[in-house]
């Protein structure tokens, strides 16, 4: 009915404020209302809100929308159907996957971008020739971008999950150009990655000699992008008859960041074939002087946590550039403990090792000294973020109707 409304109270669990909190509300709780066609409203004014396609059918199923809260607050929002477009300069948050407008992939009905040279592809399927560094993708694979950090994933045999280091609000899809190993307006990329290990939160199979989650380890794997912003983007890969110890998994690994934040929200799903080992790796810098390193096991209400900051940044290719530079980071790994069953520390990587399961939830994170809000400068700012963020993701929004 058009004068429905659907009004919700919304709590703050924990003694922190809250900035862009994600909120997400599914289609079986909005009472009739079009959540492609409807607005939310918070002390009367309209907030930033998308519909949302969870599962990656290519079908709309929920509401995401962004809230600011203070400590231990509580309020109402209200759903009305009607869309009111709420003009916003800036790109928040960003998914991607591209391929070279010459490959065969590509339609002339694909929209191209980057001065004409790839088109975007909502569905891409791998190919077998694929190889490293043959520029069939922009990125070398799905990027994904919030206004504070960027990320991509290589999507060859590699499998790291790089970062992209964000020092303005310029959109990295929109304004990436020529060399991204030196600094540009947007920023750069900043990992230095040495020894193969799986980036900012990689993931693999087994322990810490774990294939990555290439395309090169199933007979079928492709790329969905499921939102792209403006309040979250979304990707999936998903894996048909991936072989691991004689046993054929199907399965999905759904990455998504939201706008406001830093971090990635990892999602595993396996469809097939049981509970499946895995792990989440974090490039480790800590045998260097200028970089400190600390983890957190769980205590109630909170997160296990690895993190390191300092000096970790890719030297910049521009040598004058890099006589000058200052850059530091802070990579970081949050998870539930109960999903864990050790953490092993490599020269190249931490190593978080998860019990077998079905279904499995993490998240990672780098937050660079460049940014242009709010940047964080030490490493003791950088582990009350971690601190703060693990109370924050193991205590979400309460929503009651």
């Amino acid at each position: 009915m058009a004068d429905n409304q659907v009004k919700l109270t919304l709590t703050n669990p924990v003694d922190i404020a809250r900035k862009d909190e994600l909120v997400v509300v599914k289609s079986s709780e909005l009472n009739g209302i079009d959540f492609n066609d409807c607005s939310v409203y918070v002390d009367g004014k309209a907030a930033a809100c998308q519909a949302e396609d969870i599962d990656f059918d290519g079908k709309n199923d929920s509401l995401a929308f962004l809230v600011d809260m203070k400590a231990g607050d509580s309020f109402k929002a209200i759903i009305k159907p009607g869309k009111v477009e709420i003009s916003q300069s800036l790109v928040r948050a960003h998914a991607e996957m591209s391929i070279r407008a010459d490959r065969p992939e590509a339609k002339a009905t694909d929209q191209r971008i980057a001065d004409d040279e790839f088109v975007l592809k909502k569905v891409i399927e791998n190919d077998p020739a694929h190889e490293i560094h043959d520029k069939w993708y922009r990125f070398e694979g799905p990027l994904i971008e919030s206004e504070k950090a960027g990320y991509r994933l290589y999507w060859d045999k590699r499998g790291i999950m790089d970062a992209y280091g964000k020092t303005s609000d310029m959109s990295i899809g929109e304004y990436h150009r020529g060399n991204h190993h030196t600094l540009q307006p947007w920023g750069r990329d900043i990992l230095n990655n040495p020894g193969g290990a799986l980036g900012v939160g990689g993931l693999g199979i087994g322990d810490d000699t774990a294939e990555r989650f290439s395309p090169m380890i199933a007979p079928y794997s492709k790329i969905i992008v499921g939102n792209d912003g403006p309040v979250r983007a979304s990707f999936r890969f998903q894996y048909n008859d991936l072989e691991y110890k004689g046993q054929k998994y199907d399965m999905a690994w759904d990455v998504s960041m939201s706008a406001g934040q830093h971090y990635m929200t990892q999602k595993v799903h396996v469809f097939n074939g049981g509970e499946l080992d895995m792990m989440a790796g974090l490039t480790n810098f800590t045998a260097s002087p200028d970089v400190d390193g600390r983890y957190c096991w769980a205590r109630q209400g909170k997160l296990n946590w690895v993190g390191s900051y300092g000096d970790q940044v890719a030297p910049d290719h521009d040598k004058e550039k890099d006589a000058v530079s200052a850059e530091d980071m802070g990579l970081g790994l949050l998870w539930k403990h109960e999903l864990s069953s050790e953490m092993k520390t490599t020269d190249r990587e931490f190593d978080v090792l998860f019990k077998p399961v079905t279904q499995l939830e993490y998240y990672s994170l780098h937050a660079y000294n460049y940014e242009k809000e709010s940047p964080i400068m030490s490493s003791e700012e950088f582990y009350i973020y971690m601190e703060k963020l693990s109370i924050c993701l193991a205590n979400p929004i309460q929503v009651s109707f």
